[in-house]
């Protein structure tokens, strides 16, 4: 497989800091954005700590012929396995963290990650960060918030257009960190050469519309270091209301 990537990062024009974070690692094939909660400082570490110990675990993993599931019994090796079991481990250390230091009590972190292994494209998200796959002119969001508003969109209470702006929409219902399990939704991630992956945190996602990503990505004509920092700039130009990730993933050949 050979792809093309590209990401960057802001802390909009209302956060003090930056709490967001990604990796993007190639040679391991985890690509990964967080968004950060928590007072002080604690959401940026939560969030850098959720991406450092998913790499980490990826890296190890990759070594092992079995992981492991919640309870520490063997499970079929899988590349959906190590990614479900790369997250719960970021999720034990961040818990760990929070109780250790008063400054981190209550500290946690959204997180979506797609793993190439192989032939095989995993997904995996808990909380409102998203993944996108843009194929031809269609952008299909992958991906399905963990908040209460995306709860009350698909009981059919409110419809997609008031997701972004409802009151209620900064109350996720899963993070890393929170508690000492996490369940982790993770699936197959259908690709195919010339489609776009578009990983962001919610501060690109709330403000940016998704013909407006499309639109984007059209106009910067290959160059995603341009695509990135133009979705930015758009954020930003709507008010830049959080911190804003992007990491954009092309996929050339398979």
């Amino acid at each position: 497989m050979r792809i093309r990537y590209a990401a960057a990062s802001d802390r909009g024009r209302a956060r003090p800091n930056n709490e967001d974070a990604f990796i993007a690692d190639p040679a391991l094939g985890i690509f990964a954005v967080a968004d950060g909660m928590g007072g002080h400082a604690a959401g940026e570490v939560a969030s850098r700590m959720a991406v450092d110990s998913l790499q980490e675990a990826i890296r190890s993993a990759g070594k092992e012929k079995e992981t492991f599931s919640e309870d520490l019994t063997t499970v079929p090796s899988s590349p959906a396995n190590f990614l479900i079991h790369g997250i719960r481990m970021a999720n034990q250390k961040i818990y760990k963290s929070s109780l250790e230091k008063i400054e981190y009590r209550g500290m946690g972190t959204t997180l979506v990650a797609v793993y190439f292994f192989n032939s095989s494209s995993i997904v995996a998200h808990v909380g409102d960060s998203r993944l996108y796959r843009l194929r031809g002119q269609t952008i299909e969001q992958m991906t399905e918030d963990h908040s209460l508003v995306w709860e009350q969109y698909k009981q059919g209470l409110v419809g997609k257009e008031a997701l972004s702006s409802s009151p209620l929409k900064n109350i996720v219902t899963r993070a890393l960190g929170l508690h000492p399990a996490l369940d982790v939704d993770a699936k197959e991630l259908a690709i195919q050469a010339g489609d776009f992956l578009i990983l962001c945190s919610d501060g690109l996602s709330d403000l940016v519309r998704d013909e407006e990503i499309v639109g984007v990505l059209r106009n910067a004509t290959g160059d995603l270091d341009r695509a990135c920092d133009d979705l930015i700039r758009l954020a930003n130009f709507r008010g830049g209301k959080d911190n804003i990730t992007v990491l954009l993933i092309q996929i050339d050949l398979l």
